[in-house]
């Protein structure tokens, strides 16, 4: 499983950096969606997206000059959901309609050559990548200003998040 640590200091910028770190965790949605189902895959990256949004106050901690922090917030959200969608249309794992279509194109053309997970690949990934972009830049137009990034450095700092990972230790596969 992802850690939301792993995922923020490694896209987090020094210092911090609100798009980059957005394009790790929809980049990240987007990378597993196309290799499960894009369902299964937004639920598990919302849970990486609310270990980071956890990290930043909310309701009435929230100050007028931190509307950039609820942005930011919204914009996270938005890119799980919809990363999650454009990563799962890349590939015929990505989503099960892809593969009713298939099941379609077989019954209705049998004559024409059947997609196969490589035809639908050199469909879908280059579609997908444009629209991963597009959504990405739209995100960063309307919920990360110039500020947003001194907004949340005061919650999300490199430092702080490398010795959580170093408090984690490591990786074991028998408990």
């Amino acid at each position: 499983m992802i850690k939301c640590s792993q995922i923020t200091s490694l896209f987090c910028g020094d210092p911090l950096n609100p798009p980059l770190l957005l394009l790790g965790i929809c980049g990240t949605t987007a990378f597993i969606s196309m290799w499960m189902q894009n369902t299964a895959a937004a639920v598990m990256m919302i849970q990486v997206a609310n270990g980071i949004l956890q990290r930043l106050p909310v309701g009435t901690q929230m100050t007028g000059s931190n509307t950039d922090v609820q942005h930011f917030c919204k914009a996270v959200i938005l890119s799980v959901i919809y990363s999650a969608a454009i990563g799962g249309m890349s590939t015929l794992t990505g989503t099960g309609v892809n593969l009713i279509l298939v099941g379609m194109w077989q019954s209705y053309f049998p004559q024409e050559e059947p997609i196969s997970f490589s035809s639908w690949f050199m469909f879908g990934f280059p579609l997908a990548l444009m629209l991963f972009f597009v959504l990405w830049t739209v995100l960063c137009l309307l919920y990360c200003s110039p500020s947003t990034g001194r907004s949340l450095s005061a919650y999300l700092d490199r430092s702080h998040l490398k010795r959580e990972l170093e408090s984690l230790g490591t990786i074991s596969l028998f408990a």
